[in-house]
């Protein structure tokens, strides 16, 4: 596979999981300042501010963050970046693929044209959210398990590794000190459900919603498949993968995605707490930077 292919489908599966997790968390967020924000206004501004912190957004209206083209963080910005990197491999691709994506790219600009109120906005992030979830199935019923669904799914995972890692760490402090008692079961719930959690969570620990629990579940639970641990253990399976394909090519990456799955598979919330949370999983970011890094150098910059 030419490396600019390589590269597009890379970068195609690492926009597209992006514009998914931003739209979750702004939606989840927002439903949560509906439904407190008269009664405990403080605790509302500290889940909002930091959502956008960990989605590295500006505070900025919601319209902004879904429609501003010149945003770079923007929904709008990340789903036209992979409608850009899918028509450069559109002889790769499925057609199904690239017309999901181009009506989703439309949808979005179409709304925008429409004016969307404020009372419609969470109905356009789960659009964008809904859309995310149908591109999977038409990749998956479509594409042939050759080396550009390989890179794909790739991306996928080592942004759906970032963003978790990311929300997690910011959050897992809980929430701020004098913090009313209520607002620890708003904090971890809000967090589990940011990552799309909160269902399988409860049929896990159906009694109790408490800070250990919550975080072994979301780090490393190794079935579920937004937990860290999954996300870690898929990137590592599919950049074996490529690394059988393209041998000595490949190796690096595989054992960079090797070590950050075994830094998972060989501890526990005990462990990282003793570390710290927050410690432990800025330690996974830089190991996950370095692989991403590696993934480039092997594989498109030839």
């Amino acid at each position: 596979m030419l490396s600019r292919v390589a590269d597009a489908m890379f970068w195609m599966g690492r926009y597209l999981e992006r514009a998914e997790h931003v739209a979750r968390v702004l939606e989840v967020t927002r439903a949560v300042l509906i439904d407190i924000g008269e009664v405990d206004p403080e605790t509302a501004k500290s889940q909002w501010q930091g959502a956008l912190a960990a989605l590295s957004l500006p505070d900025a209206s919601t319209d902004k963050l879904l429609f501003d083209q010149s945003e770079s963080t923007s929904l709008v910005c990340n789903i036209s970046r992979a409608r850009e990197n899918a028509r450069q491999v559109r002889e790769v691709i499925s057609s199904d693929m690239w017309e999901h994506l181009n009506q989703a790219y439309w949808s979005i600009h179409e709304a925008h044209a429409k004016g969307v109120h404020e009372s419609q906005l969470s109905q356009a992030l789960g659009g964008v959210v809904s859309a995310s979830y149908q591109w999977d199935g038409v990749v998956d019923g479509t594409l042939s398990r050759d080396t550009g669904w390989l890179f794909l799914k790739i991306g996928k995972f080592v942004e759906r590794l970032d963003g978790t890692c990311r929300l997690i760490s910011g959050r897992a402090d809980g929430p701020p000190r004098g913090a009313p008692l209520s607002s620890e079961n708003v904090h971890w719930l809000a967090l589990l459900r940011c990552l799309c959690s909160a269902e399988a969570y409860k049929k896990t620990h159906p009694q109790r919603i408490d800070r250990k629990t919550v975080l072994d579940f979301l780090i490393f639970d190794g079935s579920y498949p937004r937990s860290v641990r999954y996300s870690a253990d898929a990137a590592a399976d599919f950049a074996k993968r490529c690394a059988e394909i393209h041998g000595a090519r490949g190796k690096g990456v595989e054992r960079a995605f090797g070590k950050l799955a075994s830094q998972l598979e060989y501890s526990d919330v005990s462990n990282v707490e003793g570390i710290g949370t927050s410690e432990f999983l800025q330690e996974l970011l830089v190991d996950l930077g370095e692989g991403s890094s590696l993934v480039q150098r092997s594989y498109f910059l030839q």
